[in-house]
């Protein structure tokens, strides 16, 4: 997939060619993840370029008609089918054309019918969908047929391929491999790439817009966009602790320590009041929250203590436009200085919410821990899980030479965490058993098997 009127390469485009190869005879495949990643266009474009034909029933504005053909035959998929292709006026060739299901939790009906289509074996299926659980308002079960892609902004790989830029990609892969520090002048224009990369944020419309216009006020403009649908998705819920709890966020980040504070919403109240809330924000797509290990043990998901979460934003280029929104000066200017590095912003919050934000993209879920050693208080940012090693990650925006819960935690669980990584701005270079990893290089720690 090119880049080009906005369609760009993307990473889950090598998942669906792996669906359509090994599974779509016994499995429909659902693409989701929060709005506007840029699944439609990704599933789209993977039609046209691997099937014969395609019908894609987009639900937000389907007609009553196709809606009624869902009510009226799912018994009767032979006359189903035959309706459905002539008011699409699309000719349906066996096993070489797909059926999408485009936002399809606008629609449960639809929903509720994928397995009987997975069954009939005619046309495989894929459906799309944001907020899928929250949504489905009806009891309706999650197919067993069903295969689900999680699709998240572009991350920086991606961005890199969107700007034409495979070559400083294969540079950044080298190092990687060797361990070994980059040309200086290279790490300069790495490290301004992917400051722009936080800026801008992972969002397609937003990348597009800063390919086609180089400018930052209408990229500004479309994040902006962005966030309306968001804050309305959070207001449509008509929970007003829901929607404090959604515009704290920036706030929440803004602390030196990350960890949710009941008290940054609302003064008096208890951490119990926001798990629920914490966890439709997670469903939305809106939020990667980052949960507290209890204990460091290669099996993270057990040691999980859910009350007790930093809640990062799911693209670092939002966090910025949540936080810039009410700032009445130029935005162009705003950029400038931040490109600059003059602009006396909080750098770590952007940061660290970039390493969650890349962390995830690779498959990664989200664990921090805190400890106590020697009577003293630490908090490892990021820990991770290699088989059975542990994978501790501290960030540093700054100077990145000290390090205490980084090498605080390596003592004390030496034997099963052979590494440490301190992700920085500086470049890459290894002192004993800490890689000190510059923060465009992250899009290669923990990633998924290909």
């Amino acid at each position: 997939m090119a880049s080009s009127a906005g369609i760009f390469k993307r990473k889950i485009y090598d998942d669906l060619l792996s669906w359509k190869r090994d599974y779509s005879d016994r499995y429909a495949v659902m693409v989701e993840g929060a709005r506007r990643v840029g699944k439609s266009t990704v599933v789209e474009e993977f039609a046209k370029r691997e099937f014969k034909s395609y019908i894609l029933i987009d639900f937000g504005n389907a007609s009553d008609f196709v809606k009624g053909l869902f009510k009226r035959y799912p018994n009767d998929l032979d006359r189903f089918f035959l309706l459905l292709a002539s008011d699409y006026n699309v000719n349906l060739v066996e096993h070489e054309s797909v059926i999408i299901f485009d936002e399809v939790q606008l629609y449960p009906l639809a929903y509720q019918m994928v397995k009987y289509l997975v069954k009939d074996g005619r046309y495989p299926v894929i459906e799309t969908g944001s907020m899928v659980t929250l949504k489905m308002k009806t009891r309706v079960l999650i197919p067993s047929e069903e295969i689900t892609l999680r699709m998240n902004p572009m991350d920086f790989e991606e961005f890199q391929w969107a700007l034409g830029r495979e070559g400083s990609l294969n540079l950044c892969r080298d190092a990687f491999e060797r361990m070994e520090a980059l040309d200086n002048g290279v790490h300069k224009r790495l490290m301004d790439d992917f400051t722009t990369y936080m800026l801008v944020g992972g969002m397609p419309q937003a990348v597009s817009e800063l390919i086609s216009s180089n400018d930052f006020i209408k990229v500004e403009k479309a994040k902006e966009t962005i966030l309306d649908l968001y804050r309305n998705d959070v207001m449509r819920e008509d929970d007003p602790i829901l929607a404090s709890m959604y515009s704290s966020l920036p706030s929440q980040l803004n602390r030196t320590r990350k960890v949710f504070s009941p008290g940054v919403v609302k003064k008096g109240t208890k951490s119990r009041t926001y798990i629920r809330r914490a966890s439709w924000l997670k469903e939305s797509g809106l939020v990667n929250p980052c949960i507290l290990c209890t204990d460091p043990d290669p099996a993270l998901d057990q040691f999980e203590d859910v009350s007790a979460f930093k809640p990062y934003l799911v693209d670092t280029g939002l966090l910025l436009t949540m936080c810039i929104r009410s700032n009445m000066a130029d935005r162009q200017e705003i950029y400038r200085e931040i490109l600059a590095g003059r602009l006396g912003m909080n750098k770590g919050m952007f940061f660290e919410n970039m390493v969650a934000q890349t962390l995830v993209a690779n498959g990664v879920r989200l664990h921090y821990y805190m400890f106590e050693d020697s009577g003293r208080k630490y908090e490892l940012d990021f820990l991770m899980a290699d088989g059975k090693r542990l994978v501790p990650i501290e960030v540093k925006s700054g100077r990145s030479g000290s390090h205490p819960s980084l090498d605080a935690f390596m003592g004390r669980n030496r034997r099963r965490a052979k590494v440490g990584y301190v992700v920085h701005s500086k470049n890459l270079r290894v002192e004993g058993d800490v890689v000190y990893l510059p923060i465009y290089l992250l899009w290669l720690l923990g990633r998924r098997p290909a």
